[in-house]
């Protein structure tokens, strides 16, 4: 267990002690919000990871539609979750345990109320390498990429090796270390094939280049994106996503914003003042978050599990705003969101 990690990080002492002005006014907030009437989220499913036993749990549109406290659809192959990808075959990836990459098939993930611990049909492990990886995602040629917390390492899992199925000894394709990692947890790519990781405890976001990537080794960032002086535009960033117009969004752990780079601010190194930036009553230490295909994006709380749901609209200017509407998370401590196919 990383002991830095899971005992001093200060993602998990500020759960510790609770802003309870702050979750007061976001129970007010779910007061006018959660029950109403609303308009649909897009056909797609949301699936929360979560490191405080939780395991990974999926929530239907029609559910989040209705707001309130819905209960969702647990897939309980293990108690710790933290990274989630889908292939384009709509395989689930997952990472669990913090030591395996784990898949599951659609049809295992179709029948989940009949058995909700479906045994993967592929588990990969990676001994030192995988000693304590938490964020995972694809590339665009279908290669996934596992985050190293611990060891500040980016690990390529190539095609072929996940199509090579199970392997308790792999070694990655390809490893990728770099001094500008400090507390990694998850990792993005951009149209161009750069990859895109918060470096936690630096308070920054770092790019390695597709090149970079291809070549592995040991790397200094190409680009560093640092705080704005404010404190607030990159504190404990959380997962980071693109939207589709190549903008990148952050939730901030460590000051209950979300903010918004613009594309032409992630070209070089620098302190940039975000373009857009949220500060919603609600955000309660916001971790995860997730676009929809309707342009939509998603933030899940780690504080109180709340998870809200902001329009293309209200992303347009910084600002307070009253999200589409919010529900009642089923735990606390998330890791990685993501969308996948509606089940």
């Amino acid at each position: 267990m990383n002991l830095h990690r899971w005992n001093f990080n200060p993602r998990i002492l500020k759960n510790h002690s609770f802003p309870w002005g702050r979750i007061g006014a976001a129970i007010a907030l779910l007061m006018l919000t959660c029950g109403m009437a609303s308009q649909a989220w897009c056909g797609e499913d949301l699936w929360v990871s979560f490191g405080s036993g939780g395991g990974i749990v999926r929530y239907t549109s029609k559910q989040l539609t209705k707001g309130g406290t819905p209960t969702p659809t647990s897939l309980s192959f293990a108690s710790h979750a933290s990274g989630l990808a889908f292939d384009k075959s709509h395989n689930l990836w997952a990472v669990t345990g913090n030591e395996n990459v784990v898949r599951f098939t659609p049809k295992q993930l179709k029948d989940l109320k009949k058995d909700s611990s479906p045994t993967p049909g592929v588990i990969i492990t990676a001994q030192s390498a995988f000693l304590f990886i938490v964020g995972c995602n694809f590339d665009a040629k279908g290669n996934l990429w596992v985050v190293n917390s611990q060891l500040g390492t980016l690990n390529e899992i190539s095609k072929a090796q996940l199509n090579a199925g199970s392997t308790t000894h792999l070694t990655p394709a390809i490893v990728l270390t770099s001094a500008d990692l400090d507390h990694p947890n998850f990792v993005t790519f951009d149209k161009a094939g750069n990859a895109w990781v918060d470096s936690q405890d630096s308070n920054t976001l770092v790019e390695f280049t597709a090149s970079q990537l291809a070549a592995g080794g040991s790397q200094s960032a190409n680009v560093i994106i640092s705080d704005d002086g404010s404190g607030t535009s990159l504190s404990e960033p959380g997962e980071p996503v693109f939207d589709k117009k190549g903008n990148l969004w952050v939730p901030n752990f460590g000051s209950d914003t979300v903010v918004e780079f613009a594309k032409s601010q992630l070209t070089a190194t620098g302190n940039p003042t975000p373009q857009v930036k949220l500060t919603s009553a609600i955000f309660s230490s916001p971790f995860g978050a997730a676009f929809a295909d309707n342009g939509d994006l998603v933030i899940v709380n780690s504080n109180d599990g709340v998870i809200s749901e902001f329009t293309p609209n209200q992303l347009k200017a910084s600002g307070a705003p009253v999200p589409k509407f919010s529900v009642q998370g089923a735990d606390t401590l998330n890791e990685q969101i993501t969308f996948g196919p509606a089940s």
